[in-house]
């Protein structure tokens, strides 16, 4: 897979795996993922690669099934992404907390430009980076509201300083 999306610049989906292992059977996963497309690509050896993605639009999984490669293949529904929303003065803290680790990782980890005035920006970057557990995280993706997702961040942080520790 990762070779024939290098070639053809074509998108491929990345789901959490809720249960089983990443080889093998007995597997579930979440039902909304990130089609991602890669930005650069290393080949430290035969048949390895190490990817650097970037996350586009998500989707809901309506059906999957797994191909004679052994890759899973979904259909899914595309959910419309959200609209910038001016980020709110209440949550001022969790930019705070964000600016100097994306500052910090900078390139390495953020794609420009970095919007800390849009609250789904500074929702979804938070919910990638903090140290949660990747349940709380998937629900902190799904949810389709950036006011929403920012005052569950906020609960969060405020019960859990570990959380505010980048992963």
């Amino acid at each position: 897979m990762a070779k024939r999306c290098i070639t053809s610049g074509e998108s491929f989906g990345i789901v959490t795996l809720s249960a089983g292992n990443e080889v093998g059977a007995d597997q579930a996963f979440a039902k909304v993922g990130t089609a991602a497309t890669i930005n650069t690509f290393d080949a430290p050896g035969p048949n390895q690669f190490v990817l650097d993605v970037i996350g586009e639009q998500r989707f809901e999984v309506i059906s999957a099934d797994i191909g004679r490669s052994g890759l899973h293949h979904a259909e899914v529904r595309w959910i419309t992404p959200e609209p910038q929303v001016k980020l709110r003065a209440e949550y001022s803290s969790l930019v705070t907390l964000l600016k100097p680790i994306v500052e910090q990782l900078g390139e390495t980890r953020f794609v420009e430009p970095y919007e800390f005035e849009d609250a789904t920006w500074v929702g979804n970057r938070l919910a990638e980076i903090l140290q949660l557990p990747p349940t709380i995280k998937q629900a902190l993706l799904e949810i389709n509201d950036a006011e929403l997702r920012l005052k569950t961040l906020s609960q969060i942080l405020s019960r859990s300083p570990k959380a505010s520790q980048p992963s």
